[in-house]
């Protein structure tokens, strides 16, 4: 299992949203992401999940990863999430 903590920096569209749902589900992984203030999580390959929960700037969330490409897979979701 691999676990990284990230702010969002810039508000994020549905549209980009839906994007990293189907980057998500490229993997055979499971992806979380979990919400720190509202102990809420939800699964990254989810493209409605993904839509109704708003990333906005200042946002702090972790990405939990745990499977045969989890490595690759939390590389890839920090990377479209922490630097869009």
């Amino acid at each position: 299992m691999r676990v990284h903590e990230i702010q969002i920096c810039h508000d994020l569209q549905p549209q980009y949203l839906q994007e990293v749902a189907h980057q998500a589900s490229r993997f055979s992984s499971d992806i979380k992401i979990k919400f720190e203030q509202d102990s809420m999580q939800l699964d990254a390959k989810s493209i409605l999940g993904m839509m109704l929960v708003p990333l906005r700037s200042g946002t702090r969330i972790t990405i939990q990863t745990r499977g045969n490409d989890e490595k690759e897979a939390i590389d890839i979701m920090c990377d479209l999430l922490e630097n869009k």
